[in-house]
């Protein structure tokens, strides 16, 4: 039942993403809480469990988004079994754990889609993609990270996910 409340979740941010949150940006940044998400669910879940949500929810971004089908499933599975393992021993309800993977999840998927899209022959120079991702798109995204990871704190102290979660 949780999974197909937070795949419910992460669908209704992909949609809100390319409507609603694109009229609310920083300098033509706004916060991507699909990824912000799939980071805090990498902290929050064992990667046994945490990587269909990377899959699914990167499937389904490149059915309606992607140019290239696969690019969003690799990416996001790959950041969430990263954030997981490497979150695996980390304390859960400290500011600490999203404050440290946070910086690791962007950094891992944003040079993953510039090798990708390097590879596919639809790159940029990689000084221009260091500009566009620089620190006000760092700073809207660690917001929505914090945002989205006192959410999931709430729900855990109420209750709703404490099955299978590492606390």
């Amino acid at each position: 039942m949780r999974t197909i409340g937070i795949t419910l979740v992460l669908i209704m941010e992909l949609v809100l993403q390319a409507t609603f949150f694109q009229f609310f940006n920083i300098n033509g940044h706004s916060p991507d809480f699909v990824l912000v998400t799939l980071i805090v669910i990498g902290i929050y879940f064992e990667k046994e469990e945490s990587w269909k949500y990377g899959l699914i929810i990167g499937i389904l971004k490149d059915v309606f988004f992607g140019i290239v089908f696969g690019v969003y499933s690799l990416l996001y599975f790959v950041v969430v079994i990263i954030i997981s393992w490497i979150g695996k021993s980390m304390f859960k309800e400290s500011l600490v754990a999203p404050l440290i993977l946070f910086p690791v999840g962007i950094l891992v998927s944003n040079l993953l889609l510039f090798l990708i899209n390097y590879l596919l022959g639809k790159g940029i120079a990689f000084s221009e993609f260091v500009a566009a991702r620089g620190p006000v798109y760092l700073a809207v995204n660690l917001v929505g990270t914090l945002i989205v990871y006192t959410l999931f704190n709430m729900l855990r102290k109420r209750g709703y996910l404490l099955d299978k979660t590492r606390i």
